[in-house]
């Protein structure tokens, strides 16, 4: 056969043997996993390693946790034989909020769900952060909140009224079916919205609003500015809020994170807005009285000195609760929360400590809202910031969220890079809306995220 083979046949034959040749090769050391040489299996880091040790461990060998390693399986690739990509755990999550999916005059069907899901999947993103719940109401078949307004073309008057399918329940089939997880995303003290009246009273589940009023008093259970005065409904600024201090809105809201669990199979339990207000908030009834139980210990202790610490102690609170109330329900649940992009600023005016939660171990995950303003277009700032949170992650997972509102997919893909250099392990994009609207998905599968990648697996996990 080959002696009937012109000479340029045979020239072809023999490119194409060399180039085999060398694809062999270059697989062969491609699955062979780089070996750290400043950390050894019989020092791999503990949950609480630092972001260094963390960055030195993912080229290890350490036993009981995952190293990034490569594949050495090959594939038919044109007329010869290829290498698979090297298999990445990487978090690409994308926030998809209740505005990227509902509009005022339109209901929801399922085949909006299906263009979210398509275009995630095509992109080679790994986790939806899809929004269940904005102001203590639904977008799936609660049975402890009513069906949310927005669902069926309103902003209230259709409260409670049934979409006629479960959202969730529906994107969590086509997802899975898609190889994406799906992480229920729950804003926590947001209790109702600002100027647009009372929520009507004949839902069912009847909504917290008017559970939280007949439990306590009118106003007694919402967040209170510093002359005492509760939040109204006419002039607050966006959302009114509940104050964390109560413990039945605590449990409330876990109740709510733990039924979600128990019924849908998500992978994953997203927290946002899990903290005050603002700074001059709250001094409620609840807080009040905590802080006359806590004079009659300390007689000299001063309110200024006393409530950022027992505000913080409130919001460390219901993050543990929902994890541990979760977590016994499905122990491989990834909890995480989106956090104040600037932690000072978070801890002191917002009364959340998110770096504390990592190093108590009450939360799995967090991911900074890293697409405020004062840094958006601002890449060292941005640098700067998530070295900040990687550097403090005390062995657990830090997602630095991305915005997606640029006309130039470079200043995406730049943020993509640099978490990657500063041993992030994923990211997180805000938001599907303006992902869409810029039509990145190309961008981004044949750029960053080319090479399809497995959500990392918590060694803290079972």
């Amino acid at each position: 056969m080959i002696r009937k083979l012109k000479p340029v046949s045979l020239s072809i034959l023999f490119a194409a043997v060399l180039l085999l040749g060398a694809h062999w090769t270059l697989a062969r050391s491609a699955s062979v996993p780089v070996t750290s040489t400043s950390l050894s299996a019989d020092t791999c880091p503990t949950q609480r390693a630092t972001a260094a040790q963390q960055r030195a461990w993912r080229g290890g060998q350490c036993q009981g946790q995952r190293p990034i390693t490569a594949s050495g399986a090959y594939t038919a690739f044109l007329p010869l034989i290829n290498r698979n990509y090297p298999i990445l755990e990487e978090f690409r999550g994308l926030w998809i909020t209740r505005f990227d999916w509902t509009r005022f005059g339109y209901t929801v069907t399922t085949a909006d769900l299906d263009t979210i899901v398509d275009h995630a999947a095509s992109a080679h993103f790994n986790a939806l952060l899809f929004q269940v719940r904005g102001t203590a109401d639904a977008y799936y078949a609660s049975t402890l909140e009513p069906w949310a307004a927005r669902l069926t073309g309103s902003t209230t008057k259709t409260l409670g009224t049934d979409p006629g399918f479960d959202p969730l329940a529906y994107l969590i089939t086509q997802a899975h079916h898609s190889g994406l997880q799906v992480h229920a995303y729950i804003n926590i003290f947001p209790t109702w919205l600002c100027g647009f009246g009372v929520p009507p009273t004949g839902t069912v589940p009847l909504h917290p609003f008017w559970t939280l009023s007949y439990s306590t008093t009118w106003s007694a259970w919402r967040a209170h500015d510093q002359s005492g005065s509760p939040q109204s409904i006419a002039t607050c600024s966006d959302y009114l809020w509940a104050t964390p201090a109560l413990s039945l809105t605590r449990d409330h809201i876990v109740a709510v994170a733990a039924d979600i669990v128990n019924r849908y199979e998500v992978d994953g339990i997203h927290l946002d807005l899990i903290r005050y207000p603002g700074s001059t908030y709250s001094f409620d009834p609840y807080t009040r009285q905590a802080y006359s139980d806590a004079l009659q210990i300390s007689p000299t202790l001063t309110i200024t000195d006393w409530r950022p610490v027992f505000q913080r102690v409130q919001i460390d609170t219901i993050v543990q609760q929902i994890y541990s109330a979760t977590t016994a329900l499905k122990p491989k649940l990834l909890v995480s929360a989106a956090v104040w992009p600037n932690y000072v600023s978070g801890y002191h005016s917002y009364y959340q400590d998110s770096k504390g939660w990592l190093a108590k171990g009450i939360i799995d995950a967090n991911m900074p809202m890293l697409y405020s303003s004062d840094i958006i277009t601002d890449l060292s700032a941005w640098i700067t910031r998530t070295q900040s949170f990687v550097d403090d992650s005390s062995g657990r997972y830090v997602f630095p969220g991305i915005s997606t509102d640029y006309t130039d997919v470079n200043q995406i893909i730049s943020r993509i890079d640099a978490a990657r250099s500063l041993g992030a392990w994923g990211v997180a994009l805000f938001s599907y809306g303006d992902l869409n609207t810029y039509d990145y998905w190309d961008d981004l599968a044949n750029g960053p995220f080319a090479v399809t990648a497995t959500v990392p697996q918590p060694a803290w996990k079972p």
